[in-house]
């Protein structure tokens, strides 16, 4: 739509990424007036699928999908209309540079088939090691889906038998503690170890990021605990299907509607004016919009309390991750596992990692205001499992990678994006030597192109660290824990409120429960 029917809404939310479709979505079913304004031609935010090169349709910002709630998949009844998600298998596939290769399937015994390459003893340990994250899930999964639980209620949920130890590890551990408690085979560790630093400026043994794992672990696909999907049609169609509901619902949604300001009077959100001039009223406002740029761009840190601005100024929100999209005339011939044909090594996650000390030497690298050298990267082919996403006998490729920060220590992104580009092609070369070639298009996303594309602050694909200090109370400030804000009537409902970021769909389910109790 790029015209409103009303001027005045129960509700307005800023952003039609997927948890502002999904609060909207809620709202509407409630009997609320809702308008979504989304400040792109198209709605989705980052969970979109675009065409940036003729014949191919890629997932630009995020590529795949586990964490999505079973409650909004069965609320917004998606796979009536067309929501469709199929699990990785094998789930990762990742080669090391003495030809050797590990392969994780959806089938433990096969894994622990691949497991028993490297070790005997890690294939013991392989069951232990799920059943900690398992206890842990379990603990923490009915926590994710109310608004922010007391501190009470997080020691509730570990009390008992090995309920200390699962807390340490939870917030305290880092990655690489983990991963040396259960397993000694670095080719079993190294692939492993990356679900801790994905999004994150942070390394392998820097402590919390046990919880980054945790957090990708949270979902549940095809009844596979932590396992991860493509979603046919790519993640547009998340967007697409949660839209369609809610417009069934009376949402109206509005595109090329960039927010300039939400509108305070005595000290209350009254609605929002567009960069165009012009405005619509609303009871409430909610904001799907980054910590950033929801307090500090369009509500202003005048109506604002002074330890909130600070907080929401010392919010961790640089990213340092690289999207970069492939169109390909051939699938990677890997020098580990050979072939140009569809296979194994082509159709679940491609972990580029060969070692522990290889991801946190990227990490180092970043830390020091540069790329990284030689960067891990999960990597994608879509197209190898699902027809239709490019010319016959051609393929898609998503790499999402680190590390490389959003400030250089040395040039602008403009003028080292190619540079960039060509080293982690450069790297993947040096498992899958055809790639270089087989390239006919490439785009190159760094954080700045994030932020100025998809209009997130810093490009931090969670709207800010996923790192145990940050979440909890701490999330979006400390000492301001909640999906309402200090403005009446303005709420965030996006990944920079808890539980975290990522096609989640928790904060924006949350946000919209909160919103009915408060004006019920």
């Amino acid at each position: 739509m790029t015209h409103a029917t009303n001027t005045h809404y129960d509700a307005i939310v800023v952003g039609s990424g997927h948890n502002g479709l999904i609060a909207a979505g809620y709202l509407a079913r409630a009997d609320k007036r809702v308008l979504v304004l989304e400040r792109r031609d198209i709605i989705g935010g980052a969970t979109v699928t675009e065409s940036p090169f003729p014949g191919y349709h890629l997932s630009t910002c995020s590529y795949v999908c586990n964490l999505l709630l079973p409650e909004v998949i069965r609320d917004f009844d998606l796979v009536r209309r067309g929501y469709e998600i199929r699990p990785f298998d094998p789930t990762y596939f990742a080669p090391f540079p003495d030809g050797r290769y590990f392969i994780s399937s959806l089938d433990s015994a096969k894994t622990r088939e691949q497991i028993a390459k490297f070790s005997s003893r890690d294939v013991a340990a392989y069951d232990a090691y799920w059943e900690m994250w398992d206890r842990i899930l379990a603990r923490m999964q009915p926590l994710l889906r109310q608004a922010l639980p007391s501190e009470n209620e997080f020691a509730a949920a570990f009390d008992g038998v090995q309920g200390e130890e699962d807390w340490h590890t939870l917030t305290r551990a880092s990655i690489a503690e983990v991963l040396d408690r259960y397993f000694e085979s670095d080719q079993i560790k190294a692939p492993l170890s990356t679900g801790g630093v994905i999004g994150v400026n942070a390394g392998p043994y820097d402590p919390g990021t046990a919880y980054v794992k945790f957090h990708h672990l949270i979902g549940n696909v095809g009844g596979h605990q932590g396992a991860w999907g493509f979603v046919r049609g790519g993640m547009g169609t998340v967007s697409r299907t949660l839209a369609e509901a809610g417009e069934e619902w009376g949402v109206e949604i509005l595109t090329s509607a960039p927010v300039a300001e939400i509108d305070i009077a005595d000290g209350r959100a009254r609605g929002v004016r567009l960069e165009d001039g012009r405005r619509f009223t609303s009871d409430v406002v909610l904001s799907n919009a980054d910590p950033q740029r929801t307090f500090l761009d369009m509500v202003g840190s005048r109506h604002l309390p002074s330890d909130y601005v600070s907080g929401i100024r010392a919010i961790r929100h640089k990213g340092s991750v690289v999207k970069v999209l492939l169109a390909l005339g051939e699938l990677p011939d890997f020098a580990a596992c050979p072939g140009t044909d569809v296979g194994p090594q082509h159709t679940g996650g491609i972990v580029i990692n060969p070692s522990m000390a290889y991801l946190d030497a990227a990490w180092r690298n970043c830390q020091a205001g540069h790329p990284s050298r030689r960067p891990f990267m999960d990597c994608y082919i879509q197209s190898a499992t699902e027809d239709g996403l490019a010319p016959e006998g051609k393929h898609t490729m998503s790499l999402f990678v680190q590390y490389a920060p959003y400030d250089l220590a040395e040039g602008t992104w403009d003028e080292r994006r190619d540079e960039i580009g060509a080293n982690i092609v450069a790297t993947l070369a040096e498992y899958a030597p055809n790639i270089t070639n087989a390239i006919e298009h490439i785009q190159v996303l760094g954080p700045p192109d994030i932020e100025r594309t998809i209009g997130i602050t810093g490009g931090n694909i969670f709207h800010g660290e996923i790192l145990p200090d940050q979440m909890f109370t701490g999330r979006p400030v400390p000492g301001y824990p909640s999906y309402a804000t200090p403005v009446d009537g303005l709420y965030l409902c996006g990944s920079g409120a808890w539980p975290g970021g990522a096609v989640f769909g928790a904060p924006g389910r949350n946000c919209a429960m909160q919103v009915l109790r408060d004006i019920s």
